[in-house]
């Protein structure tokens, strides 16, 4: 499903909507965490991963420690034809290791181009070049170790192998979400009549702000269930990708229940942290850096609390090249209070 919108900005924006990459991010540890997945799909979860055999949880546990399944995003991106998890797996294991394996370095190659004919060659085997791209990247970065490079083979054995298996488990509920991303889809209609280029973004993301910059042709919308309240972004040659979080109002749920943005809203002003960067932020913009430095906190810790406050509205990240900036929303403070009138009536 394609909807491309013009206006000012110098991309294209696409809407992919397909199950495929709930595929992938269901193996992500965020995938689960929070009560936005609702419970029947958090036991759905936590019981399947637990049916698999032994050597295949420890497989399974690594893959989700190093978020694999998010970088192996890239490679649905680029193959539109891929519709289900079925489908996936099945072209994973077709592509082969080098065409599947280079999407763990997506975030390198594209902040740094000349790295990717290096990834090329160190998937091959190339000694100098695996040499290089390690010295280039830590082995903590993501939490990924890079010790694969010296046997691409039996990693990608190991990944393709698991996937094929848990694709079967996802086709238990892959009609059921991919109703609830179109349900998702239909709901932004009006956005999409309404709103161009880096406004219909932030809109769609809750928060996450792109801006033009030279080769970024196509920025690619993917709604997506396993990934509430986050966006996964991914980038590759000329695009940029967001999965995101899919609205409250695509899941059908119990009316005693109280909305789940008005859970993330409450939660995220429940603690002095946040209320002190929200203050920081009415008075200008900042980067995350200057936040830890000025609060006197580590910036992972700060970039945490930022994650909570955009997650539930509050601030925007902007994204101006290689660099994030975080802008306060003041219009979601004016909505915040209308949001649990409207659930309590």
């Amino acid at each position: 499903m394609r909807d491309f919108t013009g206006g000012a900005a110098r991309f294209d924006i696409e809407w992919d909507v397909r199950p495929a990459y709930d595929f992938l991010f269901s193996l992500s540890p965020d995938a689960g965490a929070t009560e936005d997945l609702p419970a029947a799909d958090r036991r759905w979860l936590q019981e399947a991963r637990a049916s698999l055999a032994e050597i295949q949880k420890t497989k399974l546990g690594r893959m989700v420690k190093e978020d694999l399944g998010i970088h192996l995003g890239g490679f649905i991106v680029e193959h539109p034809d891929l519709h289900t998890a079925a489908d996936v797996a099945a072209a994973m294991r077709a592509a082969g290791a080098t065409d599947v394996l280079r999407w763990l370095f997506s975030e390198l190659c594209g902040a740094e181009p000349a790295m990717s004919p290096i990834v090329e060659r160190a998937l091959e085997g190339d000694r100098p070049s695996i040499d290089a791209l390690r010295g280039r990247v830590s082995d903590s970065k993501h939490g990924m170790r890079l010790d694969f490079l010296d046997d691409p083979e039996r990693e990608f054995e190991d990944v393709v192998s698991l996937l094929a298996i848990w694709a079967a488990r996802f086709a238990e509920i892959e009609p059921r979400v991919e109703t609830i991303l179109r349900r998702d889809y239909e709901l932004r209609a009006s956005d999409r009549r309404s709103l161009t280029g880096s406004d219909l973004v932030e809109r769609t993301t809750n928060g996450v702000r792109v801006i033009p910059e030279a080769g970024v042709k196509r920025v690619i919308l993917a709604p997506s269930y396993f990934s509430r309240p986050y966006n996964f972004l991914l980038g590759g040659e000329g695009w940029r990708f967001a999965g995101y979080p899919v609205a409250d109002a695509a899941i059908e749920r119990d009316p005693l229940s109280p909305p789940a943005n008005v859970l993330r809203l409450h939660r995220a002003l429940g603690d002095a942290t946040r209320l002190r960067i929200l203050k920081l932020l009415a008075e200008k913009d900042l980067y995350a850096t200057e936040m830890s430095e000025i609060l006197e906190l580590s910036k992972p810790t700060i970039t945490h609390h930022l994650a909570q406050l955009r997650v539930a509205g509050l601030v925007t990240a902007i994204e101006a090249g290689a660099v994030i900036y975080y802008h306060l929303r003041r219009e979601r403070l004016d909505e915040a209070s209308g949001d649990l009138r409207a659930f309590l009536a």
